[in-house]
């Protein structure tokens, strides 16, 4: 019996706190990327919560003490915390993505305070404190209770994960994109812990006595152990950026709005790529320019319009385009090998393209620079990369935001430069950028 024991309930648990170690490692070389997303703070409470579990099934395994006596309590616990966090990182990966930035996301518990991850986190923690008064250990009646109640919850959950599962890979799929595998094992992995230690656990070792040969505790390690690996992947990394608005001093207003779409602008230098955004984002349109009636009407909408939030993904080192440009606080992500704050690997694509998709959504009307897209192709297949420009031609187009990808015409193959151009208005240098300038001028007077 002590083997049995130490085998299916000391050393999972055991291993399973030494991987929660090992998690909050990973986590924390991460950090600079994740703290400013509320995925980041999700994952790492959901490790300490598995960290606090596991520690006190270790010292469950004494005969007495208050542990033991508040078995059953403690899991109810476990499976309604873990299971709030799984509808957060749900809800803020797939149908909320705009609040996925942990600034988004307390503004949309300002704005909407009843929503699904209020409602969910009331009810896991009237579900605690009913478990914790009711003594179930001591009361079959209350132990049929608690048991019915958990599992209310615990089906509540799955179908709210599924439903926005589904709704999500709609939108993938109008997209035209890929449910990425990792983020499907992530979502399994995670609702597969708390439910193993409700079915496994609570109900056939608590309640029909099967003790002896057990596996639940294993079941849970491996699950964890996937979704370790998962969220320490370089491909599921993504970086949540906050917009800023510029506010560097400058004299005159723009009297020109390009419209809504995706530009490549071809040149062999991308300065002047820069220097149409530089104008754009620091630069408000004329007094009296015709401001198009906002979808919320609002004040906010309208300063978003008149000086639009911007995002550079650039090549070139960051602190240099400040410098040249007159960029003051506009968010900069540095495409290079190198590890640090928000940098991304040229062979990290996917990361890539989520970034900048999860910015547009979140922030409509913005424009987006993308620089770099030679040195994409160097570390990559070009179908791979030409998939990630056509899945943020989609978003900018359902964004309503202007996406302008800078690249140099000679440094690819004629095929290929002609499916870079498809689909996207071609500028060519700084004269058919002063074109459009006129254009868009015309326009914004008429209107």
């Amino acid at each position: 019996m002590d083997t049995v024991d130490m085998m299916f309930e000391k050393l999972p648990n055991l291993v399973g706190l030494v991987i929660a170690i090992y998690a909050m490692l990973v986590i924390s070389r991460h950090w600079r990327d994740l703290r400013s997303s509320i995925r980041g703070w999700v994952v790492l409470a959901f490790t300490v919560t598995l960290a606090v579990f596991w520690t006190a099934e270790l010292a469950v395994g004494r005969a007495t003490g208050w542990p033991y006596e508040h078995h059953l309590e403690i899991s109810v616990t476990f499976i309604a915390v873990s299971i709030w966090l799984a509808i957060i990182a749900a809800a803020t990966g797939m149908t909320y993505k705009q609040y996925s930035s942990l600034a988004g996301f307390k503004r949309w518990m300002r704005k909407d305070t009843a929503n699904v991850v209020t409602g969910m986190g009331a009810a896991a923690a009237t579900i605690i404190v009913y478990a914790w008064a009711a003594r179930p250990d001591t009361d079959d009646a209350a132990m049929t209770s608690v048991l019915l109640v958990t599992l209310a919850y615990l089906l509540a959950a799955v179908t709210v994960v599924t439903w926005m599962g589904i709704g999500a890979v709609r939108d993938v799929s109008r997209r035209n994109l890929q449910v990425r595998p990792r983020a499907r094992y992530l979502a399994v992995a995670w609702m597969g812990i708390p439910i193993t230690e409700y079915i496994l656990h609570f109900v056939l070792d608590e309640q029909l006595g099967y003790e002896d040969y057990n596996p639940y505790s294993w079941i849970m390690v491996l699950l964890f152990l996937l979704i370790v690996r998962t969220y320490s992947s370089k491909e599921f990394t993504t970086i949540i950026v906050d917009p800023e608005v510029e506010d560097t001093k400058r004299s005159g207003f723009r009297v020109y709005d390009i419209p809504r779409g995706v530009y490549l602008i071809e040149d062999d230098r991308p300065q002047t790529a820069f220097a149409l955004f530089s104008e754009l984002v620091t630069l408000p349109l004329t007094p009296d320019a015709a401001i198009p009636r906002m979808e919320q009407g609002s004040a906010a909408a309208t300063l978003e319009y008149l000086i639009p939030r911007g995002l550079i993904v650039t090549r070139v080192f960051p602190e240099n385009v400040r410098k040249d440009h007159d960029i003051q606080v506009t968010p900069i992500i540095w495409l290079t090998e190198s590890p640090g704050e928000r940098r991304i690997a040229p062979t990290s694509v996917a990361v890539l393209t989520d970034t900048m998709i999860r910015f547009m959504e979140a922030n409509p009307n913005s424009i987006v620079l993308l620089e770099g897209v030679e040195y994409l192709v160097t570390f990559n297949e070009f179908k791979r990369v030409l998939k990630a420009l056509d899945s943020l031609n989609e978003t900018t187009w359902v964004t309503k935001t202007r996406l302008m990808v800078a690249l140099d015409p000679k440094a690819f193959d004629p095929k290929d430069l002609a499916l870079l151009e498809r689909d996207r208005k071609v500028v060519r240098g700084q004269k058919d950028i002063d074109t459009l300038k006129k254009e868009s001028r015309a326009t914004l007077l008429e209107g």
